[in-house]
């Protein structure tokens, strides 16, 4: 049997089971991307912001690397998630921080954002403004590293589609719709999660719905100049190759 509720939320009800569902999510690509970065400009980080950090597995990964680490969330969800997952440090905290109203209590040296969490600023205005945010968390020549999914990505990969698991904890059923005009995605995601009560097996319908966006190239790079930004490049798919019409994954060098 189960029970069933509603939410539509950002990482909401949805957070606890986030990270079972993401076991297969290429975080050692991303740290790898990222350590290669560091080698390729010759950066020296000592303070690390790590952006839309979820449920703080990147900057748990950045930590036992000696970094100081400031993860910032907008899910409460996902934050206590990511504090549950050591012991605390002052080498890690974490804020429960919206992007574009984002004030970090002493400047740091690189700020990254991976896993597209800045697909989930779906106005343009918005994105803008969190770009102006992150360059005044920065110290003078910080460097800002972020992906975005590409409008291929979002067009021909995700669009339109319908995705399934079956697992023995949670299920998901995960329709997605795709607006040509926005070049954005909604992501309607029903939840089916197994908990023990008492004697009775229970499983719990709960639903969430998110929203995806996705910008050209060009654009970004003009917001983040426009940001104060001197220099910014632009990389595809985990690699240090130029991005074509079929990249999925943008990453953008921003010092």
């Amino acid at each position: 049997m189960y029970e069933e509720e509603y939410e539509e939320s950002s990482y909401g009800e949805f957070a606890a089971y986030y990270d079972l569902l993401m076991g297969d999510a290429p975080y050692d690509r991303w740290m790898a991307f990222f350590e290669t970065a560091v080698a390729r400009y010759g950066l020296d980080p000592r303070h690390i912001a790590d952006l839309g950090c979820g449920t703080g597995t990147i900057s748990w990964l950045l930590q036992e690397r000696g970094y100081k680490v400031t993860g910032v969330d907008l899910s409460e969800d996902m934050l206590a998630i990511a504090q549950s997952k050591g012991e605390p440090s002052n080498r890690l905290r974490f804020l429960c921080q919206d992007l574009r109203e984002l004030h970090l209590p002493e400047p740091c040296d690189l700020a990254l954002s991976f896993c597209d969490s800045f697909n989930y600023l779906t106005e343009e205005a918005d994105v803008q403004q969190s770009f102006v945010r992150v360059k005044k968390a920065l110290r003078d020549g910080g460097v800002f590293l972020f992906d975005l999914h590409s409008p291929y990505k979002l067009r021909e990969q995700l669009g339109d589609h319908v995705f399934y698991e079956v697992g023995e904890d949670v299920s998901y059923i995960w329709q997605s719709r795709f607006d040509p005009e926005r070049v954005s995605v909604e992501y309607d995601i029903t939840f089916f999660a197994r908990a023990e009560e008492e004697e009775e097996e229970l499983y719990r319908r709960f639903q969430e719905v998110h929203v995806q966006r996705a910008y050209e190239a060009d654009l970004v790079i003009g917001w983040l100049h426009s940001a104060g930004f001197q220099t910014v490049e632009v990389y595809a798919d985990f690699a240090w190759d130029v991005p074509n019409e079929t990249s999925e994954r943008l990453f953008f060098v921003a010092k």
